[in-house]
């Protein structure tokens, strides 16, 4: 179980989050399940980043494994936004030994080992449904820049909501933020909500989303009529039902409703299938791995190949 302080780190006001086992927030964050943070610059020693999170802007750091650092957040915003969103109740370690308990696969072993810091995020499920859409046939920082585009263009810019205080969280600007230049960054807006883009569906075009522009449409036209039904998906916990409702809309496939019932609905035995996947699974397991033998956390194991073929196959 974790303990939760209020200290004060680098001379800042934070809460310090210890006893998180390997959690690693760098791994976390890095490992393509989510896409609305920037690296902040910061003194040697620490990991420091800005997430996004709904109407809420996460400073977050880490000085070693096991320990979370939330500057400038206060006690209700912990509890509402921090602790889900990290999963804090979580015990990677106890995932890590159910995975390994489904496996005697050596090479899955030594991933689970590098990649044991990592925390599934629970994200809020129309952003996921609408990111991992952007993602098709999509890069990581491309990814990113459209999303910090569509959320310019349609949402609220949470830095000046705070008023004449304001100041930029990046440090990118001086004295109290300028809009122009905020939009041009991006990452401090608000995310579309679905009546948004089909109130004005063009708006989207600013992000030049090619093919995926008449996925986005559709799954904002679907999602607020009600066809597909968000709240109604997460009530069910169910990876199947998710995955069958997700499909529905048009452009979402196996591997985008794995990503979003495993990243958006928490249904942590979704597996993701993508070309990282596939070649992982014919170098390592033969050509063939069921993900339903690696048991109820198969979306961690995922994670952990994942990370582990991008960061030591291909480096």
């Amino acid at each position: 179980m974790f303990t939760k302080t209020r200290e004060k780190v680098n001379g800042r006001d934070a809460i310090v989050v210890r006893g998180l086992g390997p959690f690693s927030l760098s791994d976390t964050l890095r490992c393509g399940q989510c896409f609305r943070f920037e690296e902040i610059p910061a003194e040697e020693g620490l990991d420091e980043y800005l997430i996004t999170v709904g109407r809420s802007l996460i400073d977050a750091g880490q000085r070693e494994r096991g320990e979370l650092i939330l500057f400038g957040m206060t006690d209700g915003e912990f509890d509402s936004v921090a602790l889900p969103f990290f999963s804090l109740e979580s015990s990677l370690s106890e995932i890590k030994e159910d995975i390994l308990r489904h496996t005697d696969s050596e090479w899955l072993k030594n991933a689970a080992e590098l990649g044991a810091g990592i925390a599934i995020l629970r994200q809020e499920p129309w952003e996921t449904l609408l990111s991992f859409i952007i993602s098709q046939n999509n890069n990581i920082p491309r990814i990113k820049k459209i999303i910090k585009q569509i959320s310019a263009e349609y949402g609220v810019n949470i830095t000046l909501q705070n008023g004449g205080s304001a100041v930029c969280p990046l440090g990118l600007q001086e004295g109290t933020p300028c809009e122009e230049k905020c939009r041009a960054c991006g990452i401090c807006y608000t995310f579309p909500r679905p009546e948004d883009i089909v109130a004005r569906p063009e708006r989207l075009l600013v992000s030049r989303p090619g093919f995926r522009y008449g996925y986005m449409c559709d799954a904002a036209e679907r999602v607020l009529s009600g066809e597909v039904n968000l709240d109604m998906i997460a009530a069910a916990r169910s990876y199947t039902h998710t995955v069958e409702a997700l499909k529905k809309i048009r452009g979402v496939g196996d591997k985008v409703a794995a990503c979003v019932a495993l990243f958006g609905f928490s249904n942590l035995e979704a597996f993701p299938i993508d070309v990282w996947m596939k070649r992982a699974i014919d170098l390592y397991f033969d050509g063939s791995l069921d993900p339903a033998t690696l048991g109820r956390y198969a979306g961690v194991a995922q994670q952990y190949i994942f990370h582990y073929i991008r960061n030591v196959e291909n480096s």
